[in-house]
This record gives C-alpha cells, structure tokens and sequence, in this order.
C-alpha cells in the first residue's frame, strides 16, 4: 500500500510539471532578421524564432536554444543559421522546423555569425573575442583565431567569397581563411555593424552613429555622419544602394553619402535585405517589413518571454503581467487580455493592486509609477519619477497610502488619490528592491541590493528606524510577507531564500537550492508554502519549515517573477521550451 501510495504522489508531481496555461502577448526585442529564399522571414525575439511566409502570415517557432538569439542567416538551399548568447549555433530546417545541428565551442556569449551560400562554411563571433570556422558537418571549430580583447558584433563575406570580415569594440579585421591573410583596418573604431556590397565595397558603423567605406583591399575610401546614436545595423540592396539602422529610430536609404529616403521608426537592431524587400528588427519588440522604396508594409510582433513582474488582484479575478516592452497586460480568469496598457516608455519593474482590487500601480524604468483604473484600464494618476526608475511598490492596507521605492535609495510614500507626497526618506545605500506594509499598516518593510532588509516606523510626523539587518551575501532580488503577516520571506543574489519573523526579525531558517541567484518569491495563500524562480531557469516550491518540495524545469529563460493567486493558481513569468509564451500558470 505504501509503495502505491509513493507511485500515486509521483504522478501528481510530475502532472505538475507541465503548465495548465501559457498566456502569450508581451514582446522582447527583436535583436536578428534574415530573409531566406522564396522570402521566408526570420526574426530572432529573445531566446525563440519566428517564422513568416513573405505575405507575413506566420509558420512556425523554433526553440532550443536556451538564451537571446543574437543573430540569424539563410544559406542558398534554406538552411537556417542562429546564433545565440547561450554560446552555440544552430543549424534548422526551415521548411520543417527540425534542428539538424549544433555548433558548440565558444567560451562566451556569439553575438555574430554567417553562413556561405553553398552552406559549406560559418564563421561566429561573440563576447570571447574569437572568430571561429566551422565546417557545417562537424559540431567543433576547424579554426580559431583571435580577434581582440573586445566583443565581435558583426560578421560579413566578400561578394566573392575569398574574404571575411569581422567588426568589434576593437576595430575591424579582414581574414582570408585560406592564406591566413590578416589585415586590421582601423585603429580603436568601435563597430557595431557592417555589411558587404555587391560591388566589393565594405560599411562599417560605428557606437558614435558613423559610416566608414572602405575597398575590398581594406583602403578607407570616406566617412560620414549618419545616425545620432550607434548605428546598429548595417544592409546593401541587389543596386547596390546602402541602407543603414540607428539607435537613434531612423533607417536610412543612401546615394553615397547622401541620405536619399529617412524612416523614422524606433531603435533599429537588425537589417535584412533581398530583390524587393527590407526587414528590420527592433528594440520595442516589433520587426517591420519595407518596400525598398521606404513603404511600410506589415509589421510583426513576435511574442517571447520577456515578463518581469506579475502580480494577481487580491479577489483572484485579474492576474496583472508587467514586461521589459514597458507595457502592463491584464489577463481575467480564463486567461484573456482584458486590458493592454503602454503609457511607459521602459521596462515595468513593479506592480501593485489596492486592496480593493479596484487601481493597479505600475512602477517603470522611466522613473514614473503610473496608476490605472482596472476596469476600464483607464490612467487616473501619475506620480513623480525616481531617479533610475522605480524598484518596489505596496499600498497600505487601508489603501490609502502607496509607497514607492526607487533606484535612488529612496523610499516615498503618498496619498496617491490626491496626488500628495506624505513622506521622503533615504532608505538604503543602493536601489530599493522589495516593500511590504504590515497588516495594521504601521510598519513598513522595505529590502535593497545593499543586501539589508529593514523595517520601519511610520507616524504622522515622521518616520523612524525600527531595525535593519544585513540579510545576505549578495543583494536582495525579492521580498514578501506571509498572508498572516508573520513571516518575512527574502530572495537573493546569493542564490539562498531566507525567512524572517517579521516582528522580531530574528532569522528562523535558510533555503538552499538555487543554483544561481533568485529573483523573486511568493506565499502559497495558506502562508505554508513558498514559490520562488530565479536565474537557474527552475521554479521551486517549499514549506515554511524549509523543505524543498518539488522543482520544475524547462523553461527557456532566467524567471524574474512569480505570483500565486487565492484560489491556488501559481503564475511564472517565463515560456517554456515547446511554445514562445510569457506567463505559465500551473496548480501545484
């Protein structure tokens, strides 16, 4: 009986493992295009590929590769190459999504690579410094060579094919694998991209928004000022006309260096061109699609993981996602958009419902807390910026008072309804990461990268230090207190979860199980269990008494949030490995 007993309990853990839902809508940059034969679209969103026919409509995603794709290209025959920070490339069947190899033997993050033609040949190069050759039916380098001391962003081939060259916080090379030729062009140019032109000629960006030209010999031919930021992406047409992408949002058609047509876009990271048509990628999580003509055509909006906090109303009924695109989502029970709010200009990094359920508060990188009617999703108050954006929130729970911590060390607390700043204090040595109100509303709790957690007292006329403690090795990622309001939970870079008595602040016990440094953590609503994710790519629950109860694995991406609702559903901020979702919910 016993032993049937085990059986029953192991197949409800591993039930468990697989999420009961995968909400789908935030964006992370789109950092790599290419276009393949017959037009197929590629786009590289943060560790997942897309792919469209050339109308737009979309086929297929390939996961596999276990952090951001940094770049992607078509040899003649469809093959597909990526490469990825996860520090391997990927060889893919397109037409049937099937991985047919993996290239490992970078020491770093690949930030370039391409692949000839013929398919015969990559070279890759990334954060280690090395250009690496690769014959595509091997898994290891045939030859290595090293570049510089700083990171390769970008790699192109000569039209005729003899040539490679390679642009990098050190400059730009020109390699002939062959003979072994090496020629270094320029000094300490800084390039972040470059490209081949039919006619022989090689461009090069550089971080300071220039475009140098040079000939198929290396010798510098001109330069000139064409972006107001780095120019991130760098493209030839079949006519030999040049195209370039800046941070700045502007994509230029050229006539030498003459500027012929501007678009104006957001921040361009990626440049991919054929007989008729432009793609670029870009950092507010879209791709779009030209004419060569400078006509917009479609825009795409690949969804990938990219959520950063998450947080459920405290009747259950909206579950509230923030990501790094700077957009809120509200998702009801049977996990559709009921509200899609974009007033931010950057990433989210804390929310906060009042308890109520009635406003949501929206703490961004910009600095602003932003505060939003639920039900009709409509923006009631805006609150002053912290310097370096916003670290924390929590209302009071009378719901009156909002406090705010920021990345500036400080700690306000306001009567946001009336838009009124009641309290300002300097609360840590670094950003402010966690808050948390006590139950009667009198204490504040407050935790920081500083690696202290502290508890303060507010009164009318002030406040006041009731005890800090230095909590970790590391900084603190996550704070929470128990429904009860009993127990203080932190989360650390120093891998460890710890529990507090929140009254005292004496320590009761230590979680050890991460294997890299956990971001955030919640209580079960029955105050005996804990949920925590972190930078392992695992999600972990535990008991309050310190046991370790179950992890689950799979995801494709370091979880940064994590949320559990009254009725029992756990939310993560993450997709998993089979499908390009945001937010798994599961019911542990």
């Amino acid at each position: 009986m016993q032993r049937w007993i085990s059986w029953l309990l192991c197949l409800s853990l591993a039930a468990a493992q697989q999420p009961a839902q995968l909400l789908a809508g935030h964006r992370a940059p789109v950092g790599a295009v290419a276009i393949g034969p017959g037009g197929t679209l590629a786009l590289g969103a943060d560790a997942y590929i897309q792919l469209y026919q050339a109308d737009g409509r979309f086929l297929r995603t390939l996961s596999g590769h276990t952090d951001t794709v940094r770049a992607l290209d078509f040899a003649s025959d469809g093959t597909l190459l990526s490469a990825s920070s996860d520090t391997t490339l990927r060889l893919w069947n397109p037409r049937n999504g099937l991985l047919q190899g993996v290239l490992q033997g970078h020491r770093d993050q690949v930030w370039t690579a391409r692949i000839r033609p013929d398919a015969r040949q990559v070279l890759s190069g990334g954060a280690d410094g090395e250009l690496r050759l690769w014959d595509t039916q091997g898994s290891r380098p045939s030859l290595s060579i090293y570049a510089g001391h700083g990171w390769i962003y970008s790699i192109g081939l000569s039209p005729a094919g003899n040539r490679w060259a390679a642009g990098g916080q050190d400059g730009v090379l020109l390699w002939n694998p062959q003979s072994g030729y090496r020629l270094p062009l320029l000094g300490k140019l800084s390039v972040r991209s470059l490209a081949w032109g039919p006619q022989g000629y090689l461009a090069t960006g550089d971080r300071d928004g220039q475009i140098q030209l040079w000939d198929v010999e290396g010798r510098f031919l001109q330069q000139w000022n064409a972006h107001q930021l780095a120019v991130g992406a760098l493209a030839w047409s079949s006519d030999a006309q040049l195209i370039s992408g800046g941070q700045d949002g502007q994509i230029i058609l050229w006539e030498k260096n003459q500027p012929q047509k501007t678009l104006q876009t957001a921040s361009v990271l990626a440049l991919a061109v054929n007989e008729s048509r432009l793609l670029s990628g870009h950092d507010d999580g879209r791709a779009r699609l030209w004419s060569l003509q400078g006509t917009l055509l479609r825009t795409l909006e690949p969804p990938a993981a990219s959520v950063s906090v998450l947080v459920y109303s405290p009747d259950g009924r909206l579950l509230a996602s923030g990501g790094w695109d700077g957009e809120v989502w509200l998702w009801n029970r049977q996990g559709q958009p009921v509200h899609r709010l974009g007033e931010a200009t950057l990433e989210i990094t804390a929310l906060a419902f009042s308890p109520d359920g009635r406003h949501l508060a929206a703490g961004s990188r910009d600095g602003l807390t932003r505060i939003y009617q639920t039900t009709s999703g409509r923006l009631e108050q805006s609150l002053e910026a912290h310097g370096n954006g916003v670290g924390a929130l929590a209302f009071a729970p009378n719901g009156r008072a909002l406090a705010i911590g920021g990345r500036d060390r400080l700690i306000r607390v306001w009567d946001w309804q009336g838009g009124r700043k009641v309290l300002e204090f300097r609360a840590h040595e670094s950003h402010v990461t966690g808050l948390a109100f006590s139950p009667d509303g009198r204490t504040l709790y407050s935790s920081s990268s500083d690696e202290s957690l502290a508890w303060w007292r507010l009164r009318p006329e002030g406040v006041g230090l009731l005890r800090r403690v230095m909590a970790h090795a590391r900084g603190l990622y996550g704070l929470a207190l128990s429904p009860n309001g009993r127990l203080l939970a932190t989360a650390s870079h120093d891998q460890t979860l710890k529990l507090w008595d929140a009254q005292s602040g004496k320590l009761l016990r230590v979680l050890e199980g991460h294997t890299e440094a956990a971001q955030a953590l919640a209580f079960a609503p029955d105050g005996r269990r804990l949920a925590s994710v972190g930078w392992d790519k695992t999600l972990r629950l535990w008991s309050v008494q310190g046991q370790l109860l179950q992890t689950t694995s799979g995801f494709v991406r370091p979880l940064y949030a994590v949320a559990w609702a009254p009725d029992g559903r756990l939310a993560v901020g993450s997709g998993t490995l089979r499908q390009a979702g945001t937010v798994a919910l599961f019911r542990p």
